[in-house]
């Protein structure tokens, strides 16, 4: 993986999104994304942060809904139009900011980006501040995975996932740093179940493009999006973490 400095767009054919805070990147209340945009709705706030930017959104009513993608419902590993098939392996990276804390509820807070937790995947942070990610693959029914370190100071973080069929794993990293890892005896494709539209903000329950939600808003800031249907190493974790560390004063 590497990065093109001109976009701040990874060069892999794995790469299934990116969501850059980059002022460029914004018209209006639209997030606009490789290869598909993010529609903002109830109107939270851009700032700009230097060469890259952040929304806040409330943890009431804000988020965020992604078009023209989908997961799940037994489709194949690369989907057709909006049907973007099934994840066999999966990197999550996002660049975050809350200082949200209710002590005991995992779903407080949901979510950086949501497909579903019970149907494809969800990752956000838990509401004690540890990053979480749950998801469906078909053997491990709804599994749901929490880091030791915590992410709600007030402070700009990455919070990254890397899910891996064939290795029967899980990892959680936090600033770049590899946080748990999480085995599996036996370990299948994510999305085996219904079809889930996605949001960035809000819990998804969507059979279509901003349908159905869980009403469980995120309350934070979040500047960068970047998901690849591969399972990436240590190294390239960390290469996410030191290409754009500066970016948000970190």
């Amino acid at each position: 993986m590497s990065v093109h400095y001109g976009d701040q767009l990874p060069q892999s054919d794995k790469l299934e999104l990116c969501l850059d805070g980059a002022s460029k990147n914004i018209d209006g209340q639209t997030w606009k994304g490789y290869p598909f945009d993010c529609v903002m709705v109830n109107s939270p706030s851009y700032t700009q942060l230097g060469s890259v930017g952040y929304w806040t959104l409330n943890g009431s009513n804000q988020y965020g809904y992604l078009k023209s993608v989908n997961y799940g419902a037994d489709g194949p590993p690369v989907g057709t139009g909006s049907d973007h098939g099934v994840f066999y392996d999966l990197t999550i990276n996002v660049w975050c900011n809350t200082t949200y804390n209710a002590s005991t509820g995992y779903s407080d807070n949901w979510a950086w980006i949501d497909f579903d937790r019970s149907e494809v995947f969800n990752f956000y942070p838990h509401g004690n501040g540890t990053i979480g990610f749950s998801g469906k693959d078909g053997v491990n029914d709804y599994f749901d995975r929490f880091s030791t370190g915590t992410v709600n100071d007030g402070q700009w973080h990455l919070a990254s996932a890397v899910y891996s069929s064939s290795g029967k794993y899980l990892k959680i990293y936090k600033d770049g740093a590899l946080d748990s890892t999480f085995t599996f005896s036996n370990a299948e494709y994510l999305g085996d179940r219904s079809r889930r539209w996605g949001f960035i903000g809000e819990g998804s329950e969507a059979a279509n493009e901003n349908g159905l939600g869980n009403s469980r808003y995120h309350d934070g800031k979040v500047g960068r999006v970047v998901l690849f249907k591969a399972a990436y190493t240590d190294n390239e974790i960390k290469q996410e973490w030191e290409n754009h560390r500066t970016r948000f004063g970190v």
